[in-house]
């Protein structure tokens, strides 16, 4: 069933109903999000045909994309502004002259620009300004992200680069995502997410709005599988699920969770004003999909009342404009439509209720990050008694499991030991950790690895795989948040210590599997990034950071790389480095259960993250002294 309003007629008795429902000291604010396409100039009367629409819904506030001005032409917002002035409305208006810009009624107190991109590969520029509604702070960011490399076009076989068709479609999950992150719309959500926390943590509302360009993990899923040219194929997209890990909600989702009845198709509009063939671009499938938003992150006195589909109430399929045949609310213009996309109008009510810092967010994860053990003979029982207290110790801080930085063990301590010896303080160090009764998860170092060609350990990692889980690199996840467990000591040709090639590939291969929204966590013995020794003793050495760091970090440049824990250095050192922590865990055994290390008693981290996947640490020094 198709519901289709014309908002020329019924929008006074739609506005009228929604303030009914308030309370009189609620205020509404009706956002509407619009590609204008290429500055509204593709569709003879577009331009007026714009006016029109922001005059007609009425909209407090208008995120706009696809703003381009010559030299010496006045600018489309200017035009807009000029054109509602003359119709008895006033509007500010700023885009910092750039691709994208935001009208208001409300004067904006703050108008500011961020590029989360390199300008150089992808001119996709956000722009935030700041309103104050009912007395509340509101931040409004409009943005238009990366077109190139659209993956959607995959299961409708066509291709993502040059949007031709191919002799078949691709269907595989995995080859769409990696497809689709060549693209830099997750760079972008991942600045503005990193631009608005001071906004959010303020308890500000925050709404975000623009042509994405990548659809929604919620309208690829299971119950639309074999609809739309999707062949199949579920999808989890990741700028979506960027957005909703980080706490923000899909105002059309949250109205119309169905995507099966509620589509709400964006693109490709059916503008029976424009030319057919500049609408669409894979004239034989069904490209229909939503891929303009509105999202908003939820504060306390802030609701969301409704939201509409904007546009012609027709999108094109398979190359023919085609009436829309489902449930979705479209509000229909009584006027020249200058877009080929739909818009989005969302109407929040808002309490007057004075900007506050909402409540710290409940822990959701806490674990314990042990490294640097070495359990030896040299030092007897002592070294044991003291990673006895340790565990005592972290188990008392109630963590739901423990992580092991290396070092575990010191098979040679300078000297070759039996095999025989080897397996038993392995055996030792298992019994320990297991009287704990919590799970663990154990990095290899380059003290546990044992040598021995002619019997069948000519790698290292041969005894410590044997005792403690089979692999020295591997990964698991708990509660949301994905861990990297690496072998960092492996070598190069030269002897430095490094991740190896056939692991960066086995490291490669898995972080397809891993959305770029959830939290990731690395867990090595050689540090990526250490500055203790270059700077309070002047050198560095060759195993003190692994070689390929750089390759290494390259690999989670999408992802959403939170927090590094590495070990080796038997000092405590933290340094964060473009939005990631990276902390050298001390060590357990100090000074090789001889005393503090350059300052560093022994201790251990224990990690706890909250709701928001954010990570916090403290360093434990559990009180250890030689006997």
């Amino acid at each position: 069933m198709k519901t289709n309003i014309r908002f020329f007629y019924l929008w006074p008795v739609i506005t009228w109903l929604a303030f009914s429902c308030t309370q009189e000291k609620d205020v509404e604010l009706k956002v509407l999000q619009l590609n204008v396409w290429v500055n509204a100039a593709r569709v003879e009367g577009g331009e007026k045909g714009l006016v029109d629409v922001i005059d007609r819904t009425d909209a407090d506030v208008v995120l706009l994309c696809e703003l381009y001005a010559g030299e010496n032409e006045t600018p489309l917002m200017q035009k807009v502004i000029d054109a509602l002035a003359q119709r008895g409305k006033t509007y500010y208006g700023d885009g910092c002259n750039l691709p994208v810009g935001i009208l208001s009624k409300y004067a904006p107190e703050e108008v500011s620009a961020f590029m989360p991109t390199p300008k150089e590969v992808c001119y996709r520029p956000v722009v935030k300004a700041h309103i104050t509604v009912n007395g509340r702070t509101v931040a409004v960011y409009s943005t238009h992200l990366d077109h190139q490399n659209y993956a959607p076009y995959l299961s409708r076989g066509y291709s993502s680069v040059t949007w031709t068709k191919m002799d078949a479609p691709v269907t595989d999950p995995d080859s769409i995502l990696i497809a689709n992150r060549i693209a830099w719309r997750d760079e972008t959500i991942r600045g503005f997410i990193r631009d608005a926390r001071s906004e959010t943590a303020r308890g500000r509302l925050v709404i975000i709005g623009g042509d994405f360009n990548e659809p929604s993990h919620r309208d690829w899923q299971a119950d639309t599988k074999d609809m739309r040219d999707h062949r199949g194929a579920v999808v989890p997209w990741d700028v979506s699920q960027m957005l909703e890990q980080a706490g923000y909600v899909d105002a059309w989702r949250r109205f119309f969770p169905n995507a099966v009845t509620h589509p709400g198709f964006t693109w490709p509009a059916g503008n029976e004003a424009a030319r057919l063939n500049d609408l669409f671009a894979a004239p034989d499938a069904d490209e229909r999909d939503r891929i303009d938003f509105i999202y908003y992150y939820p504060q306390p006195g802030v609701a969301l009342n409704d939201i509409r589909i904007v546009g012609p109430a027709a999108s094109v399929d398979h190359g023919k404009i085609t009436p829309e045949q489902t449930d979705d609310v479209i509000l229909e213009p009584a006027c020249t439509w200058p877009s080929d996309h739909k818009g989005n109008l969302a109407t929040f009510r808002i309490a007057p209720q004075p900007d506050a810092a909402p409540p710290c967010p409940e822990k959701k994860l806490t674990f314990a990050f042990l490294t640097d053990i070495h359990l030896n003979k040299a030092n007897g029982r002592d070294c044991y008694n003291g990673f006895k207290q340790a565990l005592e110790r972290a188990k008392s801080r109630e963590p739901e499991f423990l992580v092991f930085g290396g070092d575990l063990v010191d098979i040679n301590m300078g000297e070759q030991l039996s095999r025989k010896e080897a397996d038993s303080m392995y055996t030792v160090f298992k019994q320990a950790v297991e009287q704990t009764g919590l799970p663990y998860y154990p990095a290899i170092g380059n003290h546990d690895r044992y040598f021995d060609a002619e019997n069948g350990c000519p790698n290292g990692d041969e005894v410590f795989n044997a005792h403690l889980g089979g692999h020295s690199r591997y990964t698991f996840e708990r509660q949301g948040v994905h861990f990297f467990v690496l072998n960092s000591v492996q070598h190069t040709d030269a002897g430095d210590l490094c991740i190896g090639a056939e692991q960066m590939e086995w490291l490669k291969r898995e972080l397809v599997h891993v959305s770029l929204a959830v939290p990731v966590v690395v867990v090595q013995h050689v540090p990526v990034y250490s500055q203790y020794y270059p700077v309070v003793e002047a050198k560095f050495g060759s195993w003190d950071v692994v070689c390929n760091f750089k390759e290494e970090l390259h690999l989670f440049r999408e992802h959403n790389l939170k927090l590094v824990l590495q070990g080796h250095q038997h000092i405590h050192e933290e340094m964060w480095l473009q939005e990631v922590q990276y902390i050298t865990g001390g060590a357990v055994c100090a000074g090789w259960w001889n005393g503090p290390f350059h300052g560093t008693e022994e201790g251990f981290l224990m990690v706890h993250v909250d709701a928001a996947g954010e990570f916090d640490r403290e360093y434990v020094d559990y009180g250890w002294m030689a006997k």
